[in-house]
């Protein structure tokens, strides 16, 4: 009897070489598996989160006829189940087996930022941090599609970090406690990773250890709080990393593509563009400031650092090999 071997690659970040401060879905619930039909077996891709999911699928085989063509490139809506094909043996006569290979990210590959659509800084109003790095000035760790338009603010560790625009709470991860310049630490980088309504992705990274504030699944406002800032993972101090993007196929995978973002800074709403080498001011009134402007905790001071180097991010590549998920 043929038996599904699936080899898994999750992409929660880039390939090989390139830079990145993005970390593994945690867990996330997302498999291929097959039904078998008498001598056919149905391949569904099925999806048991909250966000879509951009899947990538190959096959490899001896003796086996399909209903179509592969590869496979899909998206998976949340909370549901894409039947992807049917397989059988060409020759029933004959031993047969195949391997399915995929790969996959939350969001949509057709997700873009709709012109006009703004984000506010991911931070409470009457603070002020150092944008670091940014798309169109020196990048020391975003030279990479990954992370083009990626935002890094440099800011103390205990930072309140707030949505910077409404959406699905997809993943939390915030179980790590060390940070520096040491790649043993690129997995290590605490985040929390956004699904907006377009299908394009947004992640927080390098975030504080603690308790979670967010759970997957969870509807969040614009400055709903998250978190706290931190120095986790690949980092050589502490900052928060923003990223906006939408999986994308490159050479077989599915990959992170950053989109570029502008921000507004207060109740105008005028677009402000990320520069890095810049002072971000929020400024936001009541009606903008969001359900966490209220909570106390937004207000507490945080502790002083003395570090304004550009910030670097690191790559990592979550792989993995398997008969079960």
């Amino acid at each position: 009897m043929a038996r599904l071997l699936k080899s898994l690659t999750v992409f929660a970040a880039c390939l090989a070489g390139a830079s990145s401060a993005a970390a593994a879905l945690n867990d996330y619930p997302f498999r291929v598996e097959t039904a078998r039909y008498g001598e056919l077996e149905q391949v569904v891709a099925r999806n048991d989160g909250p966000a879509p999911i951009t899947i990538y699928v190959t096959l490899a085989s001896e003796n086996i006829g399909t209903s179509r063509d592969w590869p496979i490139t899909a998206v998976v809506p949340p909370n549901g189940a894409l039947p992807l094909g049917y397989i059988a043996p060409a020759d029933a006569a004959l031993p047969y087996r195949y391997l399915f290979s995929y790969t996959y990210y939350v969001g949509r590959m057709d997700a873009a930022i709709s012109a006009g659509t703004l984000f506010r800084y991911p931070f409470p109003s009457g603070q002020a941090y150092a944008i670091t790095q940014a798309h169109g000035g020196t990048l020391t760790s975003h030279n990479n599609k990954q992370n083009y338009h990626a935002v890094d603010f440099d800011m103390p560790e205990g930072t309140p970090i707030v949505a910077a625009r409404e959406g699905m709470v997809v993943d939390v991860v915030l179980k790590y406690d060390r940070g520096g310049s040491d790649s043993r630490l690129m997995d290590q980088a605490n985040m929390i990773t956004i699904v907006h309504d377009d299908g394009t992705i947004a992640e927080y990274a390098h975030l504080a250890r603690g308790e979670a504030l967010v759970t997957r699944g969870q509807r969040v406002k614009a400055g709903t709080l998250l978190g706290y800032s931190g120095n986790t993972g690949y980092s050589t101090g502490p900052h928060l990393h923003f990223v906006v993007s939408r999986p994308a196929i490159e050479n077989g995978k599915v990959i992170r593509l950053s989109l570029p973002v502008q921000f507004y800074a207060d109740d105008t709403r005028a677009p402000v563009p990320p520069r890095a080498g810049t002072i971000a001011t929020a400024d936001y009134g009541p009606a903008l400031a969001g359900d966490a402007s209220s909570d106390p905790m937004m207000h507490a001071a945080t502790r002083p650092t003395s570090h304004t180097a550009p910030l670097a991010d690191h790559p990592l590549t979550a792989r993995g090999s398997t008969d079960r998920r």
